[in-house]
């Protein structure tokens, strides 16, 4: 399980295909964005830079691009296990006034049916925010990184589910 999980699936530059994507803007919404930004948000480029960790090669070090696609806005290194991430700012997924804060976060991975058979596996992160808890589902079908994010309120019971196609650029 260890070495299958150590692959370099998600190895690249992945770009968000915003027209093959489902659930985007009415994710963003239960976030508490606006309608009207939602559904700008969810058009704009979204590029990451996937990497295996040095240290572990089930780890990753993850590269955000700017809506630019050029310039870096944020690095993260995605550990197995529960860690901490610390942000600045305002952020979408995490929520705050802008002053930023700190996010319980959890890293593993589980089989997945809907990924190649080849190698049925996804990286799963959990955060825990003021807004709620999101699942973040991630696998390769077809060549290309599905993320499915799962979203539970903090102050509603029902759940947001949005399903991002990327396509490596």
């Amino acid at each position: 399980w260890d070495e299958r999980c150590a692959e370099p699936l998600f190895t690249g530059r992945w770009a968000r295909d915003a027209s093959r994507s489902v659930g985007v803007v009415e994710g963003l919404i239960a976030r508490g964005l606006s309608e009207e930004k939602a559904a700008q948000k969810a058009k704009e480029p979204y590029i990451q830079d996937w990497q295996q960790h040095n240290g572990d090669k089930r780890e990753w070090s993850v590269l955000t691009y700017d809506i630019d696609g050029r310039t870096p806005r944020r690095e993260l290194l995605y550990p197995l296990g529960d860690f901490e991430e610390v942000y600045e700012g305002v952020s979408t997924l995490f929520g705050g006034t802008g002053a930023g804060g700190v996010v319980k976060r959890s890293c593993f991975y589980l089989a997945e049916i809907n990924a190649d058979e080849s190698n049925p596996i996804a990286h799963v992160t959990v955060s825990e925010t003021p807004r709620g808890r999101e699942e973040s589902l991630r696998y390769i079908k077809n060549g290309e990184l599905i993320l499915r994010r799962t979203f539970w309120h903090s102050w509603r019971t029902d759940k947001v589910v949005s399903t991002e196609v990327f396509v490596r650029s």
